[in-house]
């Protein structure tokens, strides 16, 4: 019977099978954090609780990536409770997201309410750093471990912080999950973290100019920016209530539908960054060849206006369901983004054994699975070099999904991420 059940698993993480997807209702509660000037009220993360179905087993604790929000798993948590019989899944939200101005998501027009979103200064956040979110972190897998065994899964950057985790406190938790992910993505030098380097779209500020006051504290360029993402959650949003109305004056240059102008942001057909992006469809519109196709070394598309009397949007049977992706986006309460990501961390992760020299390469008790996206950011097995550095004498098992990109390997209506999270779960002591 247990292999049938295993084989179903399989299945379902390959794509051959639909999965069930559970429909009730995930719970959000705050968790102290670590101490810091901010003050208590400041000082907490957040859980997007999906419980577990059937006598609980454990608990897996889902780590968004750059820039991400516990919304980023919803598709992903839905299934997988299903899928793992007794596991609970806990999404968390950084302690950023609660800076977060969601009254906007309540009013009668989001889209107007955050077109008009004033940036606060937040200058705390120069002190949130990785030591910080590893405290905040331990106290999530605390209260998660208190009744059953924790397992860590992270997606991108959020696969750097869990790695981490394992390296502070890996006597806490009983298994790793790497999606699209590894310990260190972009490493920066000694000199790099405390005076700035040079990159490929400008300068990018060191911990020196962030602690004087010379570089915003969460992350404000290149386009991204807390209002833009604020607005991208209030389209998603206003999308999800009402898909096929017209797309109000703003969203996009020509007249669209909802749907149409709100996914035209983040397919990954016509978005300009591909770790942002998901295959969601396709457009009705003309289309051109963006400019920012030369630097980037890919052909990425504009829609340049209607064929008829708007552009629509056309579900081709992609990795990810447009209606189900919009729907998870954003809510009153938490969303797919972290408007306010600390530059500090980003500049921690990547400089980790400077920010936190007690971070030394350790073996694991227990294995690592790592998976990678086919297009996504780490599409190979050599990719993952850096998990055997970090954890020594540990299994590691590295499959990678394919046709698959960054934000697929989460989103994808087949769940194709969550046949071998189920199997790895069967596992766990």
């Amino acid at each position: 019977m247990r292999r049938w059940v295993v084989l179903a698993m399989v299945l379902l993480g390959t794509g051959l099978a639909q999965p069930a997807r559970w429909t009730g209702q995930a719970e959000y509660r705050a968790i102290p954090g670590a101490p810091t000037a901010a003050g208590a009220a400041l000082d907490r993360s957040y859980v997007l609780v999906y419980p577990a179905q059937g006598t609980p087993r454990g608990t897996i604790v889902l780590v968004p990536g750059f820039l991400g929000g516990a919304t980023n798993f919803e598709a992903l948590a839905r299934r997988l409770v299903l899928a793992a019989p007794g596991w609970a899944v806990w999404a968390w939200d950084r302690r950023a997201n609660g800076l977060e101005d969601r009254r906007g998501f309540t009013s009668p027009d989001p889209w107007a309410y955050y077109q008009n979103y004033q940036l606060p200064d937040f200058p705390f956040l120069k002190d949130w750093g990785l030591k910080v979110h590893l405290d905040d972190l331990e106290q999530v897998v605390d209260q998660a471990r208190s009744t059953s065994p924790v397992v860590l899964a992270g997606h991108s950057l959020g696969a750097s912080l869990a790695s981490l985790f394992a390296l502070y406190r890996g006597d806490k938790i009983s298994g790793l999950i790497l999606l699209d992910g590894a310990p260190r993505l972009i490493p920066l030098t000694r000199e790099q973290y405390f005076g700035g380097t040079e990159g490929g779209f400008g300068r990018l500020a060191g911990l020196n100019e962030l602690l004087e006051g010379r570089a915003p504290p969460y992350i404000n360029a290149f386009g991204l920016n807390p209002v833009g993402f604020a607005q991208a959650e209030a389209q998603a949003f206003m999308t999800a209530q009402n898909p096929q109305a017209d797309a109000p004056p703003g969203w996009v240059p020509f007249r669209a539908s909802r749907l149409a102008a709100a996914l035209s942001r983040v397919d990954d057909r016509y978005a300009l960054s591909p770790i942002f992006s998901v295959s969601v469809g396709q457009s009705t519109g003309r289309e051109g060849i963006s400019l920012f196709s030369f630097f980037v070394g890919s052909v990425v598309y504009t829609i340049r206006g209607p064929r008829g009397g708007r552009v629509e949007w056309r579900d081709s049977g992609e990795a990810t369901d447009p209606m189900e992706f919009i729907s998870s986006y954003a809510n009153p309460t938490t969303g797919f983004s972290e408007w306010f990501f600390p530059y500090r961390l980003s500049l921690d992760i990547s400089a980790y054994d400077v920010a936190m020299p007690e971070l030394r390469p350790r073996s694991l008790a227990y294995p690592v699975l790592a998976l990678g996206a086919g297009r996504g950011l780490l599409p190979q097995t050599s990719n993952f070099q850096s998990v055997g550095e970090v954890f020594p004498s540990t299994r590691v098992d590295i499959r990678i999904l394919p046709g698959l990109t960054h934000l697929d390997i989460l989103t994808s209506r087949n769940g194709a991420a969550v046949g071998p999270i189920a199997a790895y779960l069967q596992g766990v002591r």
